[in-house]
């Protein structure tokens, strides 16, 4: 198991930052809960005011599921490139589901895809990440925060 701390996620955002920066994206769409933290920061650091989440379930604890389960909606009216924004690509199941939806739902809309860490097996792989994920990763936020 990896533990993926606050430093290390602090530059591994920042260098996402600078890669996106040429898509120039009107809006980020963060999965919740991964890539909310990703989110907002991408936002910052984009300067962009327009950040959004969506609640996307493809794991139970630890066990990913069959399906994928899409919770709520994203107003993307007017945003013509959008970052969708997930701490990992995993299967690919997670991101692929949401990005059909938000294809179909936004037609003249044009999305990219960042992550922290991807693995080369997802079906899906992110136009931006940093790491690529070897073993488990125990990110801070759900570590170091977890309801006790």
């Amino acid at each position: 198991m990896l533990y993926y701390g606050y430093d290390t996620f602090k530059e591994d955002t920042l260098r996402l930052i600078e890669a996106v920066r040429e898509f120039r994206p009107d809006a980020v769409v963060a999965v919740a809960r991964g890539g909310m933290m990703l989110g907002q920061l991408m936002g910052y650091g984009l300067g962009l005011r327009n950040v959004q989440s969506v609640h996307v379930e493809t794991y139970d604890a630890e066990v990913r599921r069959d399906d994928v389960k899409i919770f709520g909606r994203c107003d993307l009216e007017g945003a013509q490139r959008v970052l969708v924004v997930d701490d990992i690509v995993d299967s690919g199941m997670t991101l692929r589901a949401l990005i059909d939806r938000l294809r179909r739902e936004n037609p003249g809309s044009l999305f990219k895809t960042a992550s922290l860490f991807y693995k080369p097996t997802a079906s899906v792989q992110p136009d931006y990440s940093v790491r690529e994920a070897k073993e488990w990763i125990d990110f801070f936020w759900e570590s170091d925060f977890a309801a006790r």
